[in-house]
């Protein structure tokens, strides 16, 4: 599942585009972070898309937003600054996206874009190459080339299936973390936090097949000692 996350839309009229947008190319699930008011000029702007408005989540802070998704995308119109390690051209998204997870798109504010510590809690960055003389665009307008290219990919075939069998290898790591952890901390929201973290080093590492059967075996090892047959 793909969710659209606006981070703190300042013009309503924008909030109806991206709508529009997503219906578009068959995006339904938006999250408005601390928005303006859903006025007229937005169902006005998204024409067919009211659906889309009508069940739009709406929620405080980014971190809420995150909440729904394993797999965030940062979108930027400037990739200088080193802010984030992990980059993923707009053409390679959907090769970078497995079928099981859900992922979100983050588009940032209108006047200034997504803050660097807002990137930061994301997995990759995107960007859209244009002109340096104008680089950034207007919102929907990079939201509806990032959905297209995803489209593309989602008409002829599952995004990324050959990811399908390193998903199921990496859920059964993260049952003998989730075993592990079991063993070695008693406070349940610790344990959280770190089953957490854990899920998030694995979407963000891209990580080999040879890397999760190592950690599986090791971890197996680790759950085997814990229940006394190693």
């Amino acid at each position: 599942m793909f969710y659209i996350i606006f981070v703190e839309p300042e013009s309503s009229g924008n909030i109806g585009s991206v709508a529009r947008v997503m219906k578009n190319f068959g995006f339904y699930d938006l999250i408005l972070v601390n928005p303006v008011e859903i006025d007229e000029q937005a169902y006005k702007l998204a024409v067919h898309a009211e659906d889309v408005l009508k069940s739009a989540k709406i929620v405080s802070t980014l971190e809420e937003a995150l909440d729904f998704v394993d797999f965030a995308i940062a979108t930027s119109a400037n990739t200088s600054g080193g802010v984030l390690r992990n980059y993923t051209s707009v053409e390679n998204l959907a090769e970078k996206i497995s079928s099981d997870f859900n992922v979100g798109i983050i588009l940032g504010r209108e006047s200034s874009g997504l803050r660097n510590e807002e990137i930061e809690m994301c997995d990759t960055l995107t960007t859209i190459p244009a002109d340096n003389r104008y680089p950034t665009l207007n919102v929907s307008h990079a939201l509806a080339i990032i959905l297209y290219e995803i489209f593309k990919v989602k008409k002829t075939k599952r995004i990324n299936p050959s990811k399908d069998r390193e998903m199921i290898e990496k859920d059964l790591l993260i049952e003998d973390f989730k075993k592990i952890l079991g063993y070695v901390e008693d406070r349940k929201y610790r344990r959280d936090n770190a089953l957490t973290v854990f899920k998030h080093v694995l979407t963000r590492g891209f990580n080999t097949k040879r890397e999760v059967y190592t950690l599986k075996g090791i971890f197996r090892r680790i759950v085997l000692k814990f229940e006394g047959e190693f």
